[in-house]
Parts: C-alpha cells; sequence; structure tokens
C-alpha cells in the first residue's frame, strides 16, 4: 500500500496561492492523502475520467473530425481508465481530500525494460491548480521505484499545453513526438 499526506495550498491571494481556481476548497491546513486505490474508489475516478480530458484527448480528437465511433469520445476514455483500474489496481493511486476523490494516477509498469508508464494522470477541475496533480505523479514515480522501474514514461497531446509545460517542470525530457492517422474504411 502506497500512502503519503501534502498540505493543500490555500486560496488566491492566500500565502500557499492556488493560482486562478476560486472554486477550489478554502481551508490552507486540508490534507490530501495520496494513496493505493481501492475498489470503492472506482465510480468517482471514473467520473473523473470522463471530464477532465476535454481538449486533450486523441479519442476526443477522432470525434471531432469522425464524428462519434462507437459511442462518445468520453465513454471511450472511460473504459480505458477503468482498464487499468482492473487489470493494474495495485499501480493505481488516488488523491483523497476527506472523503472525496480529488484526482487519480493509472500506472503501467514494463518490467523487462525497468520503465514504469503514468498512462493517465487526473484532477477534478476544482481541485486544480493545487499541486493535486504534482503530487500524483510524484507519488506514482515513488510508487514505480519501489516497483524496481529506473525509467518513467509519460506522454501527452501536442496540444495540451499544460501537459507540455508541466511535465518538464518535473524533469521529464521530451524524446520524440508521434503522428496519429485515423481512416474510414
Amino acid at each position: 500500500m502506497f500512502q503519503t499526506l501534502k498540505r493543500l495550498a490555500g486560496k488566491k491571494g492566500s500565502p500557499e496561492g492556488t493560482g486562478d481556481n476560486p472554486s477550489a476548497p478554502s481551508s490552507p491546513d486540508e490534507l490530501v492523502n495520496i494513496r493505493s486505490y481501492r475498489r470503492p474508489d472506482r465510480r468517482a475516478i471514473l467520473e473523473i475520467a470522463r471530464e477532465a480530458f476535454s481538449g486533450v484527448s486523441l479519442d476526443e480528437n477522432i470525434e471531432q473530425a469522425f464524428g462519434a465511433v462507437g459511442g462518445h469520445w468520453t465513454e471511450h476514455k472511460k473504459d480505458a481508465v477503468d482498464y487499468d483500474l482492473q487489470n493494474n489496481p495495485s499501480l493505481a493511486l488516488v488523491a483523497e481530500l476527506g472523503d472525496e476523490i480529488a484526482g487519480f494516477a493509472c500506472n503501467r509498469i514494463y518490467p523487462a525494460r525497468s520503465t514504469g508508464h503514468i498512462a493517465n494522470v487526473a484532477v477534478e477541475e476544482r481541485y486544480r491548480r493545487r499541486k493535486i496533480g504534482r503530487w500524483l505523479v510524484e507519488g506514482s514515480m515513488e510508487l514505480l521505484r519501489q516497483k524496481g522501474m529506473k525509467y518513467v514514461r509519460i506522454e501527452t497531446l501536442e496540444q495540451n499545453e499544460r501537459g507540455r509545460n508541466f511535465y518538464p517542470a518535473l524533469g521529464f525530457e521530451e524524446i520524440g513526438r508521434q503522428i496519429f492517422y485515423f481512416k474510414r474504411l
């Protein structure tokens, strides 16, 4: 079981600062528990997955170009996250505030390459810009180290400006770009 406690930053204008999220909780003394996923967390995680990836999802890009393909893109994203929760539950982390799930990270390992993969990380909109995403990524890296991994990878779409700035700030180096193609048969 993985667990670490972090102190949540206060609202904008307080000494801790929260950036530009005025709907975030106001108590600067709230603790965020970054911990291992448990089965009862699933519903909250899947709800976050449905809303958190707008504008930064390959499935959304496909839907914009071709229309819905086998259902709405948010359902495809939810299913991808659910796949990781079912197949790699010991590698998933949640950020918990009191009894609420504020975010999650789904991870994978490739032991032959000593490489961990942070496959999905998301924070509910009202808790963004409060360091929770950073703590989930840092927690994921620690969990992957504990599993014997020596490297970690994460990817984002070029259109995800926040991700393109966020991951290098955590020490990730860009190693390449990939172009995705899609075609109607």
